[in-house]
């Protein structure tokens, strides 16, 4: 057994980001789509219907590089007329036939997990939405996830500048829990690894929110805990704050005066993986809520990422709040490294 055996076990899910009335240049396209790297999240432009089932008139287009990372859909999805697909029970038309998702603005403005609530469709501009199937399971503006993941870089981290309690998850980030990832490093990809910063950083967030319950953090060469002073900073934050804290890597350079458990090996599960693992006091277990409650739902019942480098800067893996996974991770990490 390994952890990337453990990583194997768990079966990913497919989603599609669908951007309605996107005003924002392609370049901005293209780099949401980048950010999933080689994932089975598809990225496409959208349009949303009004009252009578009329299309907005609102055209999307996008780049060919962005049309390669979205099943071949691509070009100029001209949406004319349009049956009011509902945003519970969207249907993602081929552009072959000349149009692309159409969402009903009624279902939409019904959905407590997208920020929309007006009137007007015409005044919705840049809003992605995550579907799963036929159902859309979450929603952000591009402004957030442009904060979040697009318009930043890994020094916000590395230095401290973006601390513990600044970091959020657009929900559309969020509602990727579950989806197996393939990210690239630098520098065959600026942007992709940043999706595991942000996530380990929420996880962190989650263990250092709660005060309690255990952290298991790798980080592949331990010197990187003293090399990167924001990294450092948040560790202290966490242990200081009650969390019984582990770090696991290679002991090139231990850190020092940090009040956790570090584990040192040269092994494959300590060379080549990324896992940050949050277990609450009583033990990862379900608990309900939207959206828009993952901080707490992280702090109830745990929240773990596991990623694995399959190559040389290609990162394998997956983030999740279910129980059996979380728990999964924790016992592997705990008996073997």
């Amino acid at each position: 057994m390994s952890l990337e055996r453990l990583l194997d076990r768990f079966d990913g899910v497919e989603r599609s980001i669908v951007v309605v009335n996107r005003t924002d240049p392609d370049p901005v396209l293209n780099m949401l789509a980048d950010t999933f790297g080689e994932s089975p999240v598809d990225v496409t432009d959208g349009s949303l219907a009004g009252d009578g089932g009329t299309g907005s008139g609102r055209a999307g287009t996008r780049s060919d590089s962005a049309g390669s990372r979205s099943g071949g859909v691509g070009g100029v999805n001209d949406v004319t007329g349009g049956a009011g697909l509902s945003a519970e029970r969207l249907t993602m038309r081929s552009a072959d036939a000349g149009e692309g998702p159409v969402i009903d603005v009624d279902a939409l403005r019904r959905n407590d997990a997208v920020p929309f609530d007006g009137d007007d469709p015409e005044a919705v501009e840049n809003l992605a939405l995550l579907v799963e199937g036929d159902e859309v399971v979450a929603g952000s503006t591009l402004g957030e996830l442009g904060d979040a993941v697009l318009f930043v870089n890994s020094d916000l981290y590395v230095t401290g500048t973006r601390t513990l309690a600044d970091v959020d998850l657009p929900s559309v980030i969020r509602g990727l829990d579950d989806t197996t990832f393939t990210l690239r490093g630098y520098p065959e990809s600026n942007r992709q690894k940043l999706l595991l910063i942000t996530v380990s950083r929420f996880i962190e967030r989650v263990a250092w929110t709660a005060g309690d319950g255990t952290l298991r953090s790798s980080f592949q060469r331990l010197s990187r805990i003293d090399d990167e002073v924001g990294t450092r900073r948040v560790y202290e934050s966490v242990a200081d704050a009650g969390v019984d804290t582990h770090l696991y890597g290679v002991p090139d350079d231990l850190p020092r005066g940090l009040d956790a458990v570090v584990h040192g090996g040269d092994g494959p599960d300590f060379t080549n993986s990324w896992f940050v693992v949050y277990r609450p006091p009583e033990g990862p277990h379900s608990v309900g809520g939207d959206a828009g409650a993952d901080l707490g739902r992280g702090v109830e019942g745990g929240v773990g990422l596991l990623a694995v480098e399959s190559e040389p800067r290609v990162w394998r893996g997956t983030w999740t709040f279910d129980a059996g996974r979380v728990r999964a991770m924790n016992r592997y990490i705990e008996r073997n490294l």
